[in-house]
C-alpha cells in the first residue's frame, strides 16, 4: 500500500516538473529568449532547465503539436518561424472566429453574465500591463474566454489549434507593438459594445481589433512593403 503511494507521488513530482518545464520553455520562445530558427539541442537545455532529457523531449513534443517548435528534415527542433502570409492567415482566422463568438456572446439571453466575466478578464489585463509574460497569458486568457462563453466546443477547438502560432505573433511583433495589441483599453472597449448589444457592431469591433492588432505586427517586417489584407465582415455569419 506504501509503495502505491510513493509510485503517485513520484509520478505526481514528474508532472509537476514537466510542466514546469514546458512553461519555461514557451515563455522562452515567446518572449524571445529562444528566437526564431533557433536549434533547440536537448543536452544544453536539459542542463539549463536542470531537467532529463525524457522530460524535456516531453516538453518539447508538446510544443511541436502547439506550433511553437518544428522539426526540420532531419528530425533536428527548432523554434517556428512565422512569414507574412501567415500572420495575415492567422488573424484572419481569428476574426472570423472571435467575430462569430462575440455575435454569439452578444445576442446570448444571459448576455449580462457573460459580460460580467469578460469585464473581470479585462480587467485581469489591466492588472498587469506592462509585464510582457503576464500580459501575454492575461490576453490569450480574455480572447480563449470570449470563445468558451459560446459554448460552442467545435468553436473552442479550433481556436486552441491557434494559440501557439497567436503566441509566436507575439515575439514577432516586439515588445512595443505587443504591448498595445495587448492594452486593456482595447479590450475594455470590446467588452462595452458587446454589452450594447447589437451583434453585426460587436462581430465589426472584433474584426476592427483584428486588423489593427495585424497591421502593427506588419511594423515588425518593415523591409517588405506587404500591407495585410483588410478583414471583410461580409465573409463571416451574422
Amino acid at each position: 500500500m506504501a509503495q502505491r503511494g510513493m509510485r503517485t507521488l513520484e509520478g505526481l513530482k514528474r508532472t509537476t516538473l514537466r510542466e514546469q518545464c514546458l512553461e519555461a520553455l514557451r515563455t522562452a520562445i515567446t518572449s524571445g529568449q529562444l528566437p526564431p530558427g533557433e536549434h533547440l539541442v536537448e543536452a544544453d537545455l536539459s542542463e539549463v532547465f536542470g531537467v532529463s532529457r525524457g522530460t524535456l523531449r516531453e516538453a518539447l513534443r508538446r510544443l511541436e503539436q502547439e506550433g511553437l517548435v518544428v522539426a526540420g528534415s532531419r528530425g533536428r527542433l527548432s523554434v517556428r518561424t512565422i512569414s507574412q502570409e501567415e500572420v495575415a492567415d492567422i488573424y484572419r482566422v481569428r476574426a472570423a472566429l472571435e467575430a462569430l463568438a462575440a455575435g454569439t456572446v452578444t445576442t446570448a439571453q444571459d448576455r449580462d453574465e457573460k459580460v460580467a466575466k469578460l469585464a473581470k478578464s479585462a480587467k485581469n489585463l489591466a492588472e498587469v500591463e506592462g509585464d510582457m509574460e503576464h500580459q501575454i497569458e492575461a490576453d490569450l486568457a480574455f480572447h480563449r474566454l470570449l470563445c468558451e462563453l459560446t459554448e460552442n466546443e467545435t468553436l473552442v477547438k479550433t481556436w486552441l489549434t491557434l494559440e501557439g502560432p497567436i503566441r509566436m505573433t507575439f515575439m514577432h511583433a516586439g515588445p512595443e507593438n505587443a504591448l498595445r495589441n495587448m492594452s486593456s483599453d482595447r479590450h475594455t472597449a470590446l467588452v462595452d459594445i458587446i454589452a450594447a448589444g447589437d451583434a453585426i457592431q460587436a462581430q465589426q469591433a472584433v474584426i476592427d481589433h483584428m486588423n489593427e492588432a495585424a497591421k502593427r505586427l506588419y511594423e515588425a517586417f518593415k523591409q517588405h512593403d506587404m500591407q495585410p489584407s483588410p478583414l471583410d465582415l461580409a465573409s463571416f455569419p451574422s
